[in-house]
């Protein structure tokens, strides 16, 4: 069984366990170019316990993956990261790489040992993506500029956002691909970048 496939059992199995109902593959998403203009810098806390800024995280080069969850989430933080996470295990297996950056939602309860949990259940690992938390007023900034915030983390919508290179636009990918829809997103993304 390869990586991605183990990644894609793995995740269900979480969301299974965290009692999130994950839905059938090939269901309903839609992708469309995000509104966001301009992304509001704040201060940030990895899982590491790293501080940094969401500019510097921003700052990369190559595809972006932007999520924002809650390590509480009994719905779809965790099948969200799980198809990430197989993504991003796709990706390494064709020596492909994008960086990943999860923003809490839940900044008085995902503090960095939680998220570094969290990561750990759905084995991520690396530098390429890193889970990170703030003051509640600060990560509801980004929140908002990406149209993600709905009045409580039980609102939130199920959006993923990539951002195929630095001075690319984003894209607001609503509802719940699969790895497999989100690699050939970047692909055709990184294609036209």
């Amino acid at each position: 069984m390869n990586t991605a496939r183990r990644l894609w059992l793995r995740g269900l199995g979480a969301c299974a366990a965290a009692g999130v109902l994950a839905p059938a593959r090939g269901a309903d998403f839609s992708v469309e170019r995000s509104a966001a203009v301009r992304v509001p810098d704040v201060p940030l806390v990895t899982h590491e316990r790293r501080r940094t800024t969401l500019a510097r995280e921003l700052a990369v080069d190559g595809p972006l993956w932007l999520n924002f969850v809650f390590t509480t989430c009994s719905t779809t933080c965790s099948l969200q990261t799980a198809v990430l996470a197989a993504l991003q295990a796709r990706l390494a297996a064709e020596g492909r790489r994008a960086r990943f950056l999860s923003l809490t939602i839940d900044p008085d309860n995902d503090t960095p040992e939680q998220l570094a949990q969290f990561a750990q259940r759905f084995a991520i690992r690396g530098a390429d993506w890193q889970f990170c938390t703030g003051r509640f007023d600060d990560l509801l900034r980004p929140q908002q500029a990406f149209d993600v915030y709905r009045g409580s983390k039980a609102s939130h919508p199920p959006v993923v956002l990539l951002r195929a290179a630095r001075q690319a636009p984003w894209w607001r990918v609503a509802g719940f691909p699969g790895a497999a829809d989100l690699h050939r997103l970047q692909h055709e993304r990184e294609a036209t970048a």
